[in-house]
């Protein structure tokens, strides 16, 4: 018998952990009524129905999930009946997407089987579909593989996840190596969710994760630049960065901040972390932050140190310099994410109005055609990170040139009387 024919009967012979109701944590009360109701339809309809993923981590956590993903054994041709209001996406993992009120999209996969482990392809299609078992072993993280089922509100745990849960684990299913190699990705949701968690990488784990880092290249742009803003925006931006660095991670991902943020005790890479903390400050209160503001202050630091080699002028000409410049300096600096071009012009536009703070004159005040800019309520933001008081200056003295002069009024001529004799 081959190797691989043995993995398959070893895989077939797996039996789960079956955590009863009385024994874990979940309750249905701490689920979303329409992810209850998906899972309930494919229920009734005789299909495996499984919560699955980050949603059964984060209830077990003590958290709000931010998303619920149910898994199933039906086909999707099967789901897309069940649900009217849903539709097929994806190209290496098909799934339906179910729509409810307020723009809610509850995620429905069919189990699926791990690529073959003789396969070393990076990013290799994998749509062949397979049982509980096999799903679970096919997943990044021992602690995003456990299922909760909706028939009898068991946990299902196919891969000693909730003891890592428990003990505070990070840990790769099955060989770490050929999980982030087959897809690099995984990488970055390693160190996310062991800064989102507090928890410690386990040491194969993070062998892997400085083995298969530089790797990251190989993966699509668009799929490295989500991850990390939802790396940047996900609450534990601060923590993220320092593993990141400690794992080089980060300079894999943006090898331009290296020289700024590499050295072991850089006060730059400590003046991101506090700036990112800040950030993760808002967002525990609710407040959104947009994506440029992150962005800029990612990078704030190291334009700092930038602009310590150039050389402003006074006034308006030097604010004018600082704003050219700055179109130059941030896209040089995150040019190896390719963020998105919207997301980066906007943060171009809000870090080039910081020069009217950085570089201010007495008596300056901040002209009006600047202030009914859209994007000035976002450099705002920007500033209150920052500690500088860019609108405060709308309450400052006048500026030269910025001040609206008086127009003189002209005397109206009385009209001639055509009728009178000339003089």
């Amino acid at each position: 018998m081959s190797s691989s024919a043995v993995q398959a009967s070893e895989k077939s012979l797996l039996q789960p952990s079956i955590i009863p109701r009385p024994e874990h944590s979940i309750s249905r009360k701490d689920i979303d009524s329409d992810a209850l109701k998906v899972l309930y339809r494919l229920h009734s309809h005789g299909y495996l129905a499984y919560l699955v993923g980050g949603g059964v981590r984060d209830v077990l956590l003590g958290r709000k999930p931010k998303d619920f993903d149910v898994a199933t054994d039906a086909r999707p041709s099967e789901v897309r009946k069940l649900f009217r209001n849903s539709r097929v996406i994806g190209k290496r993992f098909r799934l339906i997407q179910v729509f409810f009120r307020g723009g809610k999209i509850i995620e429905v996969s069919t189990f699926r089987r791990p690529a073959e482990e003789d396969n070393s392809e990076v990013l290799s299609d994998n749509n062949t579909f397979g049982t509980p078992a096999e799903d679970a072993l096919r997943r990044d993280l021992t602690i995003n593989a456990l299922f909760y089922n909706i028939a009898d509100y068991s946990v299902v745990d196919y891969v000693d996840g909730l003891a890592d849960l428990k003990a505070g684990r990070i840990r790769a299913v099955g060989n770490a190596d050929v999980r982030f190699h087959r897809d690099p990705v995984r990488v970055l949701r390693a160190v996310r969710h062991a800064a989102r968690t507090g928890f410690t990488l386990t040491p194969d784990t993070l062998e892997a994760v400085r083995e298969h880092r530089s790797e990251l290249c190989l993966c699509p742009t668009s799929r490295v630049r989500d991850e990390l803003m939802r790396d940047l925006k996900g609450g534990a931006a601060a923590a993220w960065l320092e593993l990141a660095h400690d794992t080089g991670v980060l300079y894999s991902l943006l090898p331009t901040l290296e020289p700024y943020y590499g050295p072991q005790d850089s006060p730059l890479r400590a003046r991101a972390a506090q700036l990112l903390s800040r950030v993760d400050q808002a967002l525990a209160q609710g407040k959104d932050v947009e994506e440029a503001v992150v962005l800029c202050l990612l990078f704030w630091p190291a334009l700092e140190m930038l602009a310590e080699e150039q050389e402003f002028a006074p006034g308006r000409q030097g604010r004018s310099q600082w704003a050219l410049w700055v179109r130059d300096a941030l896209p040089e600096l995150s040019e190896p994410v390719a963020f998105a071009k919207r997301i980066l012009e906007r943060a171009c536009q809000i870090a080039g109005l910081m020069g009217f703070v950085t570089l201010a004159t007495p008596g300056q005040a901040m002209p009006k055609k600047v202030v009914a800019r859209g994007y000035y309520p976002v450099a705002c933001d920007l500033a209150g990170f920052l500690d500088l008081d860019l609108e405060g200056m709308n309450r400052s003295g006048t500026d030269n040139g910025t001040t609206k002069r008086r127009r003189r009024r002209r005397r109206r001529r009385k009209p001639r009387n055509k009728s009178a004799p000339p003089s």
